[in-house]
């Protein structure tokens, strides 16, 4: 069975609500499968909040799909509906590389219009116009897919901006084994999107692949940490580039909280620079290859201010029971990186 025709089955009355924080609605909004994953691993987009239907394994691309959108070009400039000038997305467009594929299907025509990879997430942007009424803000019901990843969170948006016109944007993190390559290559291949007021689905074929190389990152190994309330948080490195910066960091947890707490995960709450700035924080999910014991995760923020010679970061802990049986969160003590 497609997974588009999963999805018009699945009864949304029967999933479990659960308390989540603002920044996780607005994670999973869009997605109700969140995440793919490959082999014994477990990747997470932070809080599990809803079912999730598996992606399934990353599939390869032959990148022979020619562009289109010299044929049909009903968009441009799709990130600024999407622009945050405390985000990394306030400089998107200076770094993106064009893509201008369009496709159309059953009566709906998607274009990508860029992409851009940081050395750690793709983010890309594309459009979709159609006839069909679509909602306010429809989902979609297969994700993108990066050849040789080993698993791979994702989180993105589709909002309606006229009758015919809907703009997205999506967040994608691979997870590879071993050093990430220095290109990727994409592939996506929709299926259908729906609406999510009234359950409808409008499937199409539409397929693509395209690549996108890396910027370049200056890379700081920081291996600070900080433990609290059964967890620790070991800070371990930071990339720049004229986008983003990117944080990595792991999480360990005690054996005596799993036993309370099955489901453990830090995020990067607040960024702080010594100057005063404030920096939106962008979760890219993680990974765990040993049952929730230790997890590995990213965050993104915008590229630091050149003068800022320290940041100051605050974790948060999320203590979860499952689906609709329980979240605790434990503000952690900050830690504070040298940059200079």
């Amino acid at each position: 069975m497609s997974y588009y025709k999963k999805l018009a089955n699945l009864n949304i009355d029967e999933i479990e609500p659960v308390a989540v924080s603002e920044i996780e609605k607005k994670r999973v909004k869009q997605h109700v499968m969140g995440v793919g994953a490959k082999k014994k691993i477990k990747v997470f987009k932070y809080m599990a909040v809803a079912a999730t239907i598996a992606l399934g394994a990353t599939i390869g691309a032959s990148f022979a799909v020619p562009s289109l959108a010299s044929q049909i070009p009903f968009m441009n400039n799709i990130m600024s509906y999407f622009k945050d000038e405390n985000s990394y997305t306030s400089n998107y467009s200076k770094f993106a590389t064009s893509i201008s594929q369009t496709q159309s299907s059953n009566g709906v025509s998607i274009m990508i219009e860029d992409a851009v990879f940081d050395g750690s997430s793709i983010t890309i942007s594309y459009a979709i116009e159609t006839d069909k009424d679509l909602g306010t803000s429809p989902g979609m019901s297969s994700a993108f897919n990066v050849k040789g990843a080993e698993a791979i969170g994702a989180a993105g948006t589709i909002k309606k901006v006229n009758d015919t016109t809907y703009v997205g944007t999506e967040k994608i993190t691979p997870t590879f084994r071993g050093s990430k390559p220095d290109r990727i290559e994409i592939s996506w291949e929709p299926g259908a999107f729906k609406n999510l007021e009234t359950d409808e689905f409008i499937a199409g074929d539409w397929h693509f692949a395209f690549e996108v190389s890396a910027l370049e990152n200056k890379s700081k190994l920081v291996n600070q940490s900080v433990t609290n309330h059964g967890v620790t948080v070991n800070i371990k490195s930071i990339e720049t580039n004229g986008l983003s910066t990117v944080i990595h960091y792991e999480q360990v947890v005690e054996a005596r909280i799993l036993d309370k707490w099955p489901h453990v995960t830090a995020e990067i709450k607040s960024v702080q620079d010594d100057l005063g700035n404030s920096y939106s924080v962008d979760g890219n999910g993680g990974v765990s290859r040993d049952n929730g014991v230790s997890f590995e995760w990213s965050s993104t923020i915008k590229s630091i201010h050149p003068n800022a010679k320290s940041l100051t970061l605050v974790p948060v802990i999320y203590y979860s029971l499952g689906s609709g049986k329980g979240l605790e969160t434990k503000e952690m003590d900050p830690i504070t990186i040298e940059l200079k």
